[in-house]
């Protein structure tokens, strides 16, 4: 009977620890190595709405695997939200934006493709596309 009472309490101290559930902890979620953020206000304008657009289909046809596994983070935003105040705070801008964000040993580093963006958004959707996909490789790296 004492037998059994011992091997009764190892039992239970073993399964809540996870050593006889096999330890099935879900991983802890990877912080994204890089952020993509596109920013606008509540009225659009087309060069606003194809930056968006274009970001978009990029991201879900490129990089959707990363955006799945954590190592990139990718938000649109409306700035005239007030629950975007402190994520709009965080980036010296105006009213659009788009940012590309490398973390890497702590530090940010945030990049300002804005300009570059109202260039070529609506102008030239396929350099749009390809150079925002090199940039966002390059960060990856």
């Amino acid at each position: 009977m004492k037998n059994y009472l011992i091997f009764t309490i190892l039992l239970a101290i073993a399964a809540t620890t996870g050593f006889v559930r096999g330890q099935t902890k879900t991983p802890a979620k990877t912080n994204p190595r890089v952020e993509v953020y596109y920013f606008h206000p509540t009225e659009r304008c087309p060069i606003d709405q194809s930056i968006e657009d274009n970001t978009r289909r990029l991201m879900q046809s490129d990089f959707a695997k990363n955006i799945k596994d954590g190592s990139i983070k990718f938000q649109v935003l409306n700035t005239d939200d007030k629950a975007n105040a402190k994520l709009v705070a965080r980036f010296k801008m105006n009213v659009q934006a788009l940012f590309l964000v490398k973390k890497e040993n702590g530090k940010e580093i945030q990049t300002d493709l804005t300009e570059f963006a109202f260039s070529y958004g609506l102008s030239n959707p396929s350099k749009f596309k390809s150079t925002l996909k090199e940039d966002i490789l390059q960060a990856l790296k």
